[in-house]
C-alpha cells in the first residue's frame, strides 16, 4: 500500500466520520499527513515509515519548518551572518504554514492506528515510541528556540546576564575555567547539552566534541533548557564566560545533524 493511497482513504473516511463542528480538526489531520507525504519519497509506502524516519520528520524537518515560520523579516538590528539570519521569532501558536507540534502527533498517531485496522502495518507498535517521546522534547525545544531568539533580539546582539553575573557578586562560585590558553574568540556550530548550573551550561560542539564551558543563558531561556538538547548557537568569548551572539534552531535529544 503506497503512502500517498493510505493517506488519502485515511482523510476521506475521517471527513465522513466527522460532523460540522469537528471540521477544523479534519483538515488539521489533512495538513499534517501532507507534510509526513512531502517529506517521504514520492513513491513511498507505509513499509517506508521507520522509527529513525519519523523521528527525522518530526525532530529535524518539522521542527526548522516551524521554527522558520517563527521567524519575521529581519530587522537589522542584528548579525546577519548569524545562524538566525537576526530574525525575531513570533508565538508558536500562530505559525500558520504547519501545525502545533501536538496537532501533529496526534494526527500521526491516529492515522497508524487506523492503518493498523486495515492493513495490519503494525505502525503504532514501532512508531508509538517515538511519538510519545516527542510529544514532550519537541514543544520544548521550540520553546527554548522562541524564548532564547527573542531575548537575543530584546537585549541587541552579544550580551551578559545579570542574572549570571550578580549570583557570583554575592558569593557563588562555579567549577567552569574561562579563557584558556589557545581559545579562539568566536565558535559558531551545534552545541549539546552537556551540564546545566543555573543560569550557565557546558556544551559539547558536535562536529569537533570540544566542550565549551561556562555558555551564559538568559533565566527565561535557562529555565526551560535540559541536557541533551541541541542547539545552534554562534559564541563570543568574554571575560565572564561565553556570550550568545546569535542562536539558530534548537533540536530534541537524539536528532542526528
Amino acid at each position: 500500500m503506497t503512502l500517498e493511497r493510505a493517506i488519502s482513504s485515511f482523510i476521506l473516511h475521517n471527513r465522513q466520520q466527522s460532523d460540522g463542528e469537528e471540521a477544523a480538526q479534519s483538515s488539521a489531520i489533512a495538513h499534517s499527513l501532507e507534510l509526513l507525504s512531502e517529506y517521504l519519497p514520492r513513491a513511498a509506502t507505509l513499509n517506508d515509515i521507520r522509527p529513525d524516519a519519523l523521528r527525522d520528520f518530526l525532530a529535524r524537518w518539522y521542527l526548522e519548518r516551524a521554527g522558520s515560520d517563527l521567524f519575521s523579516e529581519p530587522t537589522g538590528s542584528a548579525n546577519s551572518s548569524s545562524p538566525a539570519g537576526g530574525l525575531a521569532p513570533r508565538d508558536i501558536k500562530s505559525s500558520k504554514a504547519v501545525p502545533e507540534p501536538k496537532v501533529l502527533i496526534n494526527s500521526l498517531a491516529q492515522f497508524f492506528k487506523w492503518t493498523d485496522e486495515q492493513f495490519a502495518s503494525g505502525l503504532t507498535v514501532e512508531c508509538l515510541p517515538v511519538l510519545t517521546e516527542l510529544s514532550e522534547s519537541l514543544p520544548r525545544a521550540l520553546t527554548i528556540c522562541s524564548v532564547l531568539s527573542n531575548e537575543l533580539a530584546e537585549r541587541g546582539g552579544a550580551f551578559s546576564f545579570p542574572e549570571f553575573l550578580t549570583s557570583f557578586e554575592e558569593g557563588g562560585h562555579s567549577e567552569y575555567d574561562i579563557g584558556e590558553p589557545g581559545e579562539t574568540g568566536v565558535i559558531e556550530g551545534y552545541f549539546r547539552i552537556i551540564r546545566i548550573e543555573g543560569a550557565a551550561i557546558e556544551a559539547e560542539e558536535m562536529i569537533s566534541e570540544r566542550r565549551i564551558r561556562p555558555v551564559l543563558f538568559p533565566a527565561r531561556a535557562a529555565e526551560h533548557l535540559a541536557e541533551d538538547y541541541i542547539i545552534n548557537l554562534e559564541l563570543i568569548r568574554a571575560q565572564q564566560g561565553w556570550q550568545i551572539s546569535a542562536c539558530g534552531f534548537c533540536y530534541p535529544p537524539g536528532t542526528k545533524m
